[in-house]
């Protein structure tokens, strides 16, 4: 049976235990050296904390939903935004915040794009044998090295105090999102991450992993596995726009 799109987001009420949180918010708490409690710092799914542009109404223009299958990446972006405010680990300045926020709508289409592309394009999941592995990438590469050239630029762009994350050297809740949405992109089609015009997202990539307050991380939840999304077919439910 088909699902309607837009009333199939998650809605996530109460505290929410750790094992249920997001694998970057995990990463995130771990930067911040919390020990968290469900009580105090439970991020949320409310209003106040989804960005506009990731509203029904903004959906109604942009058309911002429509790959996300099962609602996980908006889940994630909502969380992540929600735990960025607890934590006090949100851009400290205007333009920090909208050079993050364009980013993030970028990342917020590509993940949902090379999900579709696994899931809709090349799987089929009442077939047994379907998923063309070398089809699904090299068709989504296409599409990444037109929009990574651009994701590079906003990386590159030059801020205050001077630094490879997206506003100076010390992070905030979009460096953590956006490298888990360019490390899930990665390991799809690491052939698009080569060459020097790769050199920000490279740079960006190698000060979230030399952060000293991670290196216990790297060494361990960190060292494998997809954040949000495996480079294979994940998504069985079938959504109407699509089916």
């Amino acid at each position: 049976m088909d699902v309607d799109l837009r009333t199939h987001h998650p809605k996530i009420e109460g505290p929410i235990p750790y094992e249920r949180l997001p694998k970057i918010a995990k990463m995130m708490l771990k930067y911040c050296g919390v020990e968290y409690d469900p009580e105090l710092h439970s991020p949320s799914m409310h209003a106040d904390d989804t960005p506009h542009w990731l509203t029904d109404e903004a959906q109604d223009v942009q058309n911002v939903h429509v790959y996300d299958l099962d609602g996980k990446i908006t889940e994630n972006f909502i969380l992540m935004r929600s735990l960025g405010w607890i934590t006090n680990m949100i851009p400290k300045t205007y333009e920090g915040a909208m050079r993050c926020e364009e980013l993030e709508t970028k990342l917020f289409y590509l993940m949902n794009r090379m999900t579709w592309m696994i899931n809709k394009v090349c799987y089929d999941p009442e077939k047994e044998v379907s998923y063309d592995d070398n089809y699904a990438k090299n068709r989504y590469s296409r599409r990444l090295r037109l929009e990574l050239p651009k994701v590079n630029a906003m990386i590159a762009v030059e801020c205050t105090p001077p630094g490879d994350l997206l506003c100076g050297t010390t992070p905030c809740y979009a460096d953590f999102l956006a490298y888990a949405c360019l490390y899930d992109l990665k390991q799809f089609v690491p052939r698009c991450f080569h060459g020097i015009n790769n050199k920000p997202v490279t740079m960006f990539f190698r000060a979230m992993e030399t952060l000293p307050e991670l290196k216990e991380w790297f060494e361990g939840e960190g060292v494998e596995g997809e954040y949000i999304r495996p480079p294979r077919p994940s998504v069985t439910i079938r959504i109407g726009y699509f089916a």
